[in-house]
């Protein structure tokens, strides 16, 4: 009788158990909407930043946007202004 009832327990737990590692309610956002927000943080300049510099400084996000603008081909990358300096002051980017 103790196994009988052993047994009906375990069965009757089961369904409960499962509901437990179920996903209730989804995030919201799909793959397409996370890459997305993703290529345009990277577009203003906010990732990628190195861990030593968070959240990314003026300078580190007008750098980031050149080296975006220049991988991607958008509009004009050499009249970016970077932190402030107009184009061809000895801004971040230049050497």
């Amino acid at each position: 009788m103790k196994l009988l009832t052993a047994i009906a327990v375990a069965a009757l737990s089961l369904p409960f158990g499962a509901n437990a590692f179920a996903q209730s309610n989804p995030s919201g956002l799909t793959r397409a909407e996370v890459m997305a927000q993703l290529q345009q943080a990277q577009a203003e300049g906010l990732v990628p930043v190195r861990s030593n510099d968070y959240p990314p400084s003026d300078a580190e996000i007008a750098r980031n946007r050149e080296i975006y603008a220049i991988q991607h081909g958008v509009g004009d990358a050499g009249a970016v202004k970077t932190a402030g300096a107009a184009v061809g002051q000895g801004g971040v980017g230049s050497n």
